[in-house]
This record gives C-alpha cells, structure tokens and sequence, in this order.
C-alpha cells in the first residue's frame, strides 16, 4: 500500500499520524450546531477507529489524546471568550488557560483508546467494543469531577434520522449508534466487504427514522397555553453594576406589564441582580400583578440562605415562581471554575492572579421540589434549568419526570459572539426531545427560543438585541422511555459487552496449548 495515501498516514505511528488524527479530531465538532453537519462524524470518528489498527496501546493513547485535542480546541474554544474578554484575563494568560483546559479534556480521549487498544482491539467484532468503550467514556464526562457534557455525539443528531432513538436511549444511546456506523463501514472498507454489509448498516437508520414518526407523550386537554420569554440583552460588563440594579428591574417590570395576558412569562438567569431578600418589595408586586393577571412568571434570582435555614449564609444559582406558580429551585450543575471553585483553598491567590470571577455559589439539594403553576384551572409542574443544569441528559430527564413543561433560563453573553450559544440551544433541543415536553427557553443575550417536544424551534429571538417573545406552547402529559428508564439500559450493555469479551478471552487463552501460551 502506497504510504502517501491519507489512510496510510493515519495508521503510522508517530507525529505524522498524530497531526492526521488532530485534523480528524477538528472537523468533529462541525457536525454540532450551529453548523450541523452530522454526517462528519462518521468521518472523523472512523478514522480515528482506522488509526488504531496497527498501534500499541501507548501509541494508540497518544493517538487519542491528538484527536481530543482537536475536538476541543475547534468545540469549545468559547471558553477563551469567557476568560479573555469578559473575565478581563490578558490574552496570554488567557490563551494558556484555555489550552490547559483542553489539553486536560483530551485525556477523555486518550484513556479511551489506551483501554480499547490494550483489552478489545483483538476481539472479532471489534468495531462494536470501540462503540461499547465510546459510549462509557461518553458518560464517564458527564460526572468526573462534576462533569462536562458538552460535545456528546447524540447531541449532533436532531436532525438526523436517529433522532427517533432519543427518547428512547438518549444521547449515549445514538452516540453508540453512530460510532458501531462508524467504525463499521470503515471496518468493511478496509476488509474490501462493505457493499455485502450495506443492509446491516443501514438498519439503526432506517429504524430511526420510524421512531420519529413515534410520539411518547401527549399534550394535556385544553393544554395549549400562550407563553412570553423576555430577552433583556443587558451588557454582561454593566449587568451587576450598583447603579444598572434599577434600569434592569424596571426594564422587566415594564416588558411584563405588556403581557401579563400570557398564562406564562418567563426571565432570563439572574434577571433580578439582587439578593432574593432585598428584593422583597418588588417580587411582592410581581406576585399580586401575576395573580391579579392569572398569570404566571418565572424569573432567574440570586438566592441566600437565612438564619433559620439549613446552611446560613450559602447562595444559591436560584429560579422563582410567582402569581399563579409557586416553589423556589436552587440550580444543582455549577459551573467550575465560574460559579463555584474545585480547588483548595491556597490555590486561589494564583487564581484571582488571573482574574476569575470568584463565585461561591452552594449546588441546590437533589429532593427539592419542582415549580408548580394552574393555568386557567389546569394545574401542573414545570420542570425548571438554569444554564448548564441543560446539558446533562440523564439529569434532566430524572427532573423531568412526570411534568408537563420544562422551561431554562440562561445568561450566554459570558460567550459573545462565539459558537457557545449555539451549542447550548442544540443542547436543550435534544433535552426537549428526550423528555417529550415543550421547553421555553429565556436569555439574557440570546438565544431565546420555543422548543416543542419533537426538538424542534417553534419561535426564537434574535441574538443581542432586546426582544420579547409571544408565542404559543402545549402542557404534554405521559413519560418516555428515557425519562424512565436513562441512560441504564444503554450502560449496562455496553458494560456487559465488554466483560463477555475479555471473558472470552480469557478462556480462549487458558484453552491454548502451554507451548503457544509461553511463547
């Protein structure tokens, strides 16, 4: 084979490969929003699956940790916007941080194909332990050190025919469907077999494609219910200034008094810039207006907790009902790093060295109640997200459950005029179709948007311009599979491919003759 040709490159070890594998790993994150060009994915994880084929496990480490590194420098280079520009770090300091974090994603990554390459590359059907070790890694960065779900095959799928696996098995679910595609036609490709294996590759696809023709929740009789998401666009380096508190309130308080014909208005995260218990005057005329109005409004707030309360003196990430809703929910997913610091204490002088915001907000307690509301005498429960509570799939469907509506309030200026945004909103796109439930989605900046429960944008504002939004939504009623069920399914098979193999294995091994063994 001529070792100039692109799939010769990739299979050699050393920097020639690793620098193809970085390439391959840079092209992934185009098949997410806002450019969503899923089908990449088959390319890029392919051949990363192709790479493999002829490297040690440390090579094929190596090999890994390149392709993450790409992924991530190309996905998530949001993060240098937060820090740069508006956390006002100097542009050097900034651009090592961001390579820091990155670097240190690309481990995922890199720990992934070591495992592969050590314990299932050899397996006869290898491209399905490659789907299976994918899919556990996938998860294992949902929770490790609190987590970063972003970026999850799955999420890229909206639009694709496996789309209608989603509420089903989740994003881990389609994210297994997309790699066992992946390294199968790259698999039959290099064995010269892939017109005889066409058929079963189709199959998930074409399956898919019929699921999403499926509804597993229906909407509530008399449910549809008018809806409004106000976009301050408030500047996020004059949003928690002194003398902006006022005009901010005001701003809101004048948006709303034009809609309280709405059964729902909905605030952008932290749209009252004021400690909960200093704000009590005003929320109480929110509540009498909203009352008065049958209406009901929602609004982002910080929170501290009281005297008498469980942790005197901890703040909270919080979103509030009021007029005809009711409960208090403190945001559980934190943000590292923005809303809460995972490092010891005498690690923090060097941090405020670069100029991080030092937030010291406390997760809200997983047994705390969802928002309750009555339209028009339908009473029912809104499932409510503040920002990055959105991007964990399994999370959002246990909180989920049993509701009738989810809303998610966000403040995505920190990001400008980056791709974050945008990936943030394909995010609660997929929670939407996962659950089954319409989601109303308010922000500072943008995007605010109407989900329906097909994953769908009914309506949206534009990005960084002041807007409301009027539109019309549908309580649902009824769970689906994944709201049930999550991620487990898919988990536990994964879990229990990978422990028949190297049980195979290891017979196969204690059954070869002594002589083969030792040698």
């Amino acid at each position: 084979m001529n070792l100039l040709t692109p799939l010769s490159l990739i299979n050699r070890p050393g920097f020639p490969g690793h620098f193809f594998a970085l390439l391959c790993g840079a092209i992934l994150p185009f098949s997410f929003a806002p450019y969503d060009l899923w089908p990449l994915q088959l390319i890029s994880v392919g051949l990363l699956f192709l790479s493999l084929k002829s490297l040690t496990p440390k090579q094929a480490m190596w090999r890994g940790w390149w392709f993450g590194l790409g992924t991530y420098a190309a996905g998530v280079s949001w993060v240098y916007v937060s820090i740069h520009i508006y956390s006002h770090t100097p542009a050097i300091p900034a651009f090592f941080m961001t390579l820091f974090f990155v670097a240190g994603l690309a481990w995922f990554f890199a720990a992934m194909t070591y495992c592969y390459q050590k314990f299932f590359a050899h397996f006869t059907l290898s491209f399905l332990s490659f789907a299976c070790i994918w899919l556990i890694f996938e998860w294992s960065r949902s929770w490790f050190l609190t987590g970063f779900p972003w970026l999850f095959l799955g999420d890229a799928h909206i639009n694709s025919p496996l789309k209608g696996f989603a509420p089903l098995i989740g994003v881990y679910g389609i994210g297994f469907l997309v790699v066992l595609s992946a390294a199968f036609i790259f698999d039959s490709a290099w064995q010269k077999q892939w017109k005889k294996n066409l058929t079963l590759l189709a199959m998930p696809w074409i399956l898919g494609g019929l699921l999403s023709l499926m509804s597993w929740t229906q909407p509530v009789e008399n449910g549809d219910i008018n809806v409004v998401a106000i976009q301050g666009n408030i500047p996020q380096e004059r949003k928690w200034l002194p003398e902006e508190i006022y005009p901010t309130l005001e701003k809101y308080r004048s948006a709303s008094e034009k809609n309280w014909q709405a059964d729902l208005i909905l605030w952008p995260e932290t749209a009252i810039t004021v400690l909960h218990h200093q704000a009590q005057e005003y929320l109480k005329f929110l509540d009498e207006e909203g009352q008065k109005n049958s209406s009901v409004l929602i609004t982002g707030i910080p929170y501290q907790q009281g005297q008498q309360e469980a942790f005197p003196g901890a703040y909270h990430n919080s979103i509030l009902a009021l007029g005809q809703g009711s409960g208090l929910y403190h945001k559980q997913r934190l943000v590292p790093f923005g809303e809460y610091m995972p490092l010891p204490q005498s690690w923090r002088p060097l941090l405020d060295f670069f100029n991080i915001p030092m937030s010291e907000f406390q997760p809200g307690s997983a047994t705390q109640k969802k928002l309750s509301a009555n339209t028009r005498g339908i009473d029912y429960t809104i499932a409510p997200f503040i920002c990055y509570d959105i991007a964990y799939p399994d999370f959002v469907a246990t909180l989920a459950r049993d509701t009738g509506f989810m809303v998610t309030i966000s403040n995505d200026a920190w990001f400008g005029t980056s791709i974050g945004p945008k990936q943030h909103l394909g995010l609660a796109r997929m929670r939407s179709l996962e659950n089954g439930r319409y989601q109303l989605r308010s922000t500072n900046t943008g995007i605010t948007a109407l989900i329906d429960d097909k994953g769908n944008i009914v309506d949206k504002l534009p990005q960084f311009e002041y807007g409301v939004l009027n539109t019309q939504a549908k309580i649902m009623k009824g769970n689906t599979p994944f709201n049930i069920w999550g991620s487990w399914p898919v988990l536990l098979l994964s879990f229990g491919v990978l422990v028949f193999i190297r049980i195979k294995k290891s017979a196969s091994a204690a059954n070869e003759p002594s002589e083969l063994r030792q040698s």
